[in-house]
């Protein structure tokens, strides 16, 4: 029987095709149903009775659509973050889930930097201003002697923290599985939420979205912050409260506000859009032709595997592997 693949993120096979040949060439079936693009729900939930495996990235997988997938046996995250998918449905089910670890964290460190840059030197007021003919200097902030906070301090946050060092900041940094080694040698200093949230200038966000950092940065956590923060979310939308974070940008306790994520994507009528201390980009953290290339293979090879009847890497939920071998 030929394997099929699900495939529903965007990018997969598109601006990078060699992943998306590798399985064609090793006579998969490829079945396409692109996230965003407007097709309707039903045709999703008809090619998912034929796949046998699905390649994602952003959307939900719940219990009630992985009972429509009575062939589906695994489940390949184009990225990292699996908050989009009901891990303990798909153990359940028997369905391997994998991800794409380290596919994406030079391209979101480098877009959180960007960011950071952006907000402080105000460089898309400046661009648009020049763009329409007028001649403006708008009065900045540099970043070197900032204390430069960090909220997660894993791969992307580690990332971040050593592109900041040569800007001659202070590092702090809060996160509850502590890098010891990898911060010392970086001279980040460690720091409880609250007192990260009082002491930073510049706050970056890399906390992955769980139960506990879901509105994590909200009206308490704000009004904690310096007047005149500068935070930057590359993370998941809604680990910020929306709302509360209008209102501190309203009033002048927050800076400026760099997201590349929202709560509801894309944000149509978001309010954020229309403050001028806003940058807002279109989740575009792991865009690069390098990231693509990484998680696309690492997709790939996840699938592949499974046509040879092989454990994928990168598995997550690995008692359902064992349960196959046993």
């Amino acid at each position: 029987m030929t394997l099929s693949v699900l495939v529903t993120t965007r990018s997969f096979g598109r601006e990078v095709p060699e992943p998306m040949e590798r399985l064609r060439q090793a006579g998969i079936r490829i079945l396409e149903w692109r996230e965003g693009s407007g097709l309707d729900e039903a045709d999703l939930e008809a090619k998912l009775q034929e796949a046998d495996a699905w390649i994602v990235a952003f959307h939900p997988i719940g219990s009630e659509l992985l009972v429509r997938a009575p062939r589906l046996r695994l489940i390949a995250k184009h990225g990292v973050g699996l908050d989009n998918i009901d891990l303990p449905a798909a153990t359940a089910r028997g369905i391997a889930v994998t991800t794409a670890p380290g596919a994406n964290d030079q391209a979101v460190a480098d877009l959180t930097l960007a960011l950071v840059l952006a907000l402080l030197r105000r460089v898309p007021e400046a661009s648009a201003s020049v763009k329409v003919g007028r001649w403006e200097r708008f009065l900045g902030a540099g970043l070197a002697g900032k204390a430069f906070g960090i909220l997660g301090l894993g791969r992307i946050g580690m990332a971040v923290a050593a592109r900041a060092k040569g800007f001659g900041v202070e590092l702090l940094a809060a996160d509850p599985n502590w890098p010891e080694a990898a911060a010392r040698a970086l001279g980040i200093r460690r720091a409880e939420p609250e007192t990260l949230f009082a002491e930073a200038d510049v706050l970056t966000l890399h906390p992955p979205l769980t139960s506990e950092t879901a509105g994590l940065i909200g009206e308490r956590a704000l009004a904690c912050m310096k007047r005149g923060v500068w935070i930057v979310n590359t993370s998941r939308g809604k680990v910020v409260d929306e709302k509360a974070m209008y209102q501190a940008l309203i009033a002048g306790q927050v800076a400026g506000y760099a997201t590349d994520v929202f709560e509801t994507e894309p944000p149509v009528g978001n309010p954020l859009l229309g403050l001028p201390n806003v940058i807002a980009t279109p989740h575009t953290g792991a865009h690069t032709r390098e990231s693509l290339a990484l998680m696309g293979h690492r997709a790939a090879d996840a699938v592949l595997s499974l046509l040879r009847g092989e454990r994928p890497k990168f598995v997550v939920n690995p008692e359902v592997w064992q349960r196959k071998e046993d």
